[in-house]
């Protein structure tokens, strides 16, 4: 027992004690690394507070950025030097300088031409062929159409055959007989024949036409039955008739205004070519487009010196029936200064204005023109 109790405790082995050591070692590290990281968490959350917060920026509008520029299309160079030999002199030629301004249209296409790049012509040459393949369908087109406008026009001339009946009272007795609204009875009412001034009052809700009518043309156009138009049958022109009945004015029954107008049912502007209307046969006193004035004249000198003679003079009245004698084309190779030449043209104008009112407008359309309801349609 007692040298149990003298046993001295024998020395752990190395490596243990190393181990202990090591251990011991690492866990002061940790320890100090931790304490390193607390320090520095203190110090981010004191710089936090210390420094506000940026405010907050406004969001930018998108910049719009521009579309990028399109490519510069070909342009021709119109003063290169000549490829070939002789318009090389041309240019060489100080008596030559290209003046367009003083050369002639064929002059001007053909220096335009030799001036373009040579794979262009062949292209110039194909679209010159689709140019005159359309000129031959148009050209179809136009007979056919034609074909097309005297067929309906013959469909339309028994509905305005039948119209001028009404207007003239020959068909009084059959409306009345299938009115059912009464207002054909009474004596009153059948003393009246068809529809009186008709026409005169359809025209003068036209104001082309009406400012030109003048209370006397009124009178005569009681007469006036009908108004027809006529189509050339090949679509280059057309044919105004006025009808009447007979009067006290003049002998003609018809007065005739006739355009030949070739490009009559094409989009272009109208190429008139000529007009033509008709004489009128004035009876007696009873011209509307011109007076007759009466003036005394008192001679002033010379041996019957105050002696007072009757003299006569013509003097032209304003008419709607000037209308029917169009102003004188001129002929080819006439000379017509510029302000005659603008007065003309504006006349023919208006004269063709007033032809295409009747042709389009008044002769389709007489009643709505007659009852005002075509004036209310051409307001809007």
């Amino acid at each position: 027992m007692a040298d149990e109790d003298n046993i001295t405790p024998a020395a752990a082995p190395a490596d243990t004690a190393e181990a202990g050591a090591s251990s011991v070692g690492d866990d002061a590290a940790v320890n100090e690394a931790a304490a390193a990281i607390s320090t520095i968490a203190v110090e981010d959350a004191s710089d936090d507070e210390a420094v506000p917060a940026p405010p907050p920026q406004e969001e930018e509008e998108d910049e719009v950025v521009p579309p990028p520029p399109a490519a510069a299309a070909y342009q021709f160079n119109f003063n290169p030097p000549p490829p070939q030999p002789h318009l090389a002199a041309a240019a060489a030629d100080p008596n030559n300088n290209m003046d367009f301004a003083n050369l002639n249209p064929s002059e001007i296409n053909a220096q335009f031409l030799s001036l373009l790049p040579p794979c262009i012509h062949p292209r110039l040459d194909k679209l010159k062929s689709l140019s005159e393949d359309r000129t031959k369908l148009l050209e179809q087109y136009l007979v056919e159409r034609a074909e097309l406008e005297q067929k309906y026009n013959g469909l339309m001339k028994p509905l305005y055959e039948m119209r001028r009946d009404v207007v003239t009272g020959k068909c009084d007795g059959d409306i009345a007989s299938n009115d059912t609204t009464g207002a054909s009875d009474g004596a009153d009412q059948q003393e009246v024949k068809g529809i009186p001034q008709f026409w005169a009052c359809a025209m003068g809700h036209i104001d082309l036409l009406a400012e030109l009518i003048t209370e006397e043309d009124v009178d005569c156009m009681e007469h006036l039955v009908d108004v027809t138009c006529d189509d050339f049958a090949d679509g280059s022109g057309f044919e105004i008739h006025f009808h009447f009945s007979p009067n006290d004015f003049f002998t003609n029954s018809v007065l005739t205004k006739r355009y030949e107008v070739p490009n009559l049912l094409t989009e272009d502007e109208p190429m008139l070519q000529s007009v033509t209307g008709t004489d009128i046969h004035w009876k007696p006193n009873k011209s509307l487009t011109h007076k007759t004035i009466t003036k005394k004249q008192r001679k002033k000198g010379g041996p019957n010196a105050g002696q007072v003679r009757t003299i006569q003079k013509t003097e032209r009245a304003e008419s709607f029936f000037h209308f029917f004698t169009p102003p004188k084309m001129p002929e080819l190779g006439d000379v017509v200064d510029e302000e005659e030449a603008e007065a003309m043209e504006e006349h023919f104008d208006h004269d063709y204005e007033m032809a295409c009112a009747i042709r389009g407008s008044l002769i389709p359309n007489a009643v709505h023109w007659f009852t005002g309801e075509a004036m209310e349609e051409a307001m809007y």
